[in-house]
């Protein structure tokens, strides 16, 4: 009784939040490239042969931008075909790939905010990404393109970048930004965590705007994480609480939760 009560009150406080109009409201202007970008990251320095993978996209507008997981966005659209079609055990299962996470960075305010998955989809500030870059006059052209090459600093990690002049906006992929130039490659010292440029578009057709994804739930950082420590010590009872009307849920049993990994993206909180 008592986790279902919790359950209950954490969730009627992200609500409570989203109530409060434009709290995060995110200015609309248009994109003007797209850049895609190969990552890969290994979680656990218990197991250096397993990388987790993802195909990204970073849509670059004049003042802000998104990075956001193609892979996921696939997924969540073959998921939903499936969903409206009604089917129904038949054909092959979906697969559930990418990463649910959405950073939006405003660089001309240095504000920043990232999009989470928990039943919903929960939208909360974060640090701005404010990384000292030591610009090094080495240079090498990667797909095509002269770059030179920079090392900053990020949660623990120190990440050697090759930005690209010709490409002007101060941005590149995850939180990696803020020089005079794109960056089209980026990995750590470990090499455990690396972004590599695969394609980039100058002309967006058909128009796209920078903007928040439709029916987020306000949070803050903390409010969040309590509620995903709930979801995971109890994911049945978390749905249950999150959608009332919902009783045939059926998770693989057993349910285990599984370790923290121990080298995450952000070594230092």
């Amino acid at each position: 009784m008592k986790l279902h009560a919790t359950f209950r009150i954490t969730i009627f406080t992200a609500f409570l939040l989203c109530s409060i109009p434009n709290l995060y409201a995110q200015k609309k202007e248009p994109v003007l490239a797209k850049a895609y970008y190969s990552f890969s990251h290994i979680p656990d320095t218990l197991n250096l042969n397993y990388a987790v993978t993802d195909n990204m996209v970073l849509l670059l507008g004049k003042t802000s931008t998104i990075y956001r997981s193609i892979d996921r966005m696939k997924s969540d659209s073959t998921i939903l075909a499936k969903f409206k079609s009604k089917a129904t055990g038949a054909g092959s299962p979906v697969a559930n790939n990418g990463s649910h996470t959405v950073l939006y960075l405003e660089n001309d305010t240095h504000k920043a905010f990232q999009q989470d998955f928990l039943v919903n989809k929960y939208i909360y500030p974060i640090e701005y990404p404010t990384i000292e870059w030591h610009i090094a006059p080495d240079t090498a052209t990667i797909k095509g393109q002269l770059c030179q090459k920079a090392t900053g600093d990020w949660k623990g990690r120190t990440y050697i970048v090759w930005f690209c002049k010709d490409i002007p906006f101060r941005a590149g992929p995850w939180k990696l930004n803020g020089l005079p130039g794109l960056i089209l490659q980026a990995y750590d010292t470990k090499k455990q965590v690396e972004f590599q440029l695969v394609a980039y578009e100058s002309n967006v057709n058909p128009p796209v705007v920078i903007d928040h994804d439709p029916g987020l739930v306000v949070t803050t950082k903390p409010e969040y994480l309590k509620m995903r420590e709930l979801f995971l010590s109890n994911p049945t009872a978390y749905i249950k609480a999150s959608m009332p009307g919902v009783t045939n849920i059926k998770l693989p049993a057993p349910y285990v939760r599984k370790p923290a990994p121990n080298n995450p993206l952000e070594l230092v909180k």
